[in-house]
Order: structure tokens, then sequence, then C-alpha cells
């Protein structure tokens, strides 16, 4: 899917993190900010869940739910591919 949002923020070494279509309608659908998500990426409580090869798949409770974010990692952008909460 296509890049719908790029932001600059620093994250697992990285200088931005991009939004594909498919994650910001499944934000939007399951109430996630672009600040949770943001959190599961620095400070997640697991990593290394089952996702698709050359994906990542980490995890934390937010609110009282899981929020899973599956994610590619590039050498300078990390590209978020889809939300789960």
């Amino acid at each position: 899917m296509p890049i719908a949002r790029v932001i600059q923020e620093r994250v697992l070494g990285c200088h931005s993190v991009a939004f594909d279509e498919h994650a910001i309608a499944r934000m939007a659908e399951r109430t996630v900010t672009e600040d949770e998500v943001l959190e599961v990426l620095r400070n997640p409580a697991q990593t290394g869940l089952p996702t698709q090869p050359n994906r990542y798949r980490y995890r934390k409770i937010l609110n009282g739910r899981a929020v899973d974010v599956v994610f590619e990692h590039g050498p300078t952008q990390i590209v978020v591919i889809t939300v789960l909460g």
C-alpha cells in the first residue's frame, strides 16, 4: 500500500516513521493514535511476535488493551504496515 503519512521522529535508530494507507485505516478503526504507535515502537512489552518475513511485530498494553504494531525496519525509516488492538 502507498505511504499515507510520514512523521519525523527518532525511533529504533531511524529518522522517520511512515504509515501506509492500511495502517492509517486500521488506526482509525481501532482508535489507536500516532502517539500510541510510537509508544509501542519505543517501549514494547513484547517483541518477536509472529508476522510475515522481513516484518516485525511489537506489543504493549495501553489503557487496558493490547496494541500490536506490525512494521518494516529500513535503514533510515520505519514503515508501519498495520495496527491491531
